[in-house]
């Protein structure tokens, strides 16, 4: 008979915690200061193609400039963020802008920031590491991934929502559906 795989969760881990995990624990840095391969899990990295929810046909490079360049900023969008590297834009937003309706942060995370993220990591990240990723957390590896921010929480509108937890959310998703 064969054996049934154990899940281990794949988990967030704010970067301050990073150094009192237990002992043996794998550890992923997935931000854009993260080495080769785990780099590109950045949304600033530049993918490439990468489809604007809400807006028909209009793409961006990357999943930051989606972010950035949908935030209504005294009373505008800037869509000059879809080009390029990924960059942070200043001023305090009202809001993102989704289709022809303007949306609140924790509402724009759900329609616009998880999405774009997703598909970036099911159609521009490679497969293999992925894979790789959902294989160990099967295998029952314990997986704690980090970034430069320190919020998992998406319900949280006061701090910015750090990727990594969107990955840990991902991963443990597609671990789920593998059974």
């Amino acid at each position: 008979m064969p054996r049934t795989p154990v899940f281990a969760r794949c988990v967030f881990v704010p970067r301050y915690h990073v150094e009192n995990l237990p002992a043996g624990s794998v550890v992923y840095d997935a931000s854009s200061y993260a080495d080769p391969p785990y780099c590109p899990l950045s949304p600033m990295w530049v993918h490439g193609g990468v489809p604007v929810p809400g807006a028909a046909g209009v793409s961006s490079d990357t999943v930051e400039g989606v972010w950035q360049g949908l935030k209504v900023i005294r009373g505008k969008i800037a869509p000059r963020f879809f080009r390029g590297p990924g960059a942070k834009r200043g001023g305090k937003p009202s809001g993102h802008l989704f289709g022809r309706k303007e949306i609140g942060v924790v509402e724009a995370r759900r329609q616009i920031y998880v999405p774009t993220y997703e598909w970036v990591l099911e159609n521009r990240i490679d497969p293999d590491l992925i894979r790789g990723f959902i294989d160990a957390a099967c295998a029952g590896v314990v997986q704690h991934f980090h970034d430069v921010g320190d919020n998992g929480d998406p319900n949280d509108p006061d701090q910015p929502l750090a990727h990594a937890a969107v990955l840990v959310r991902y991963l443990n998703r597609r671990c789920a559906e593998r059974g």
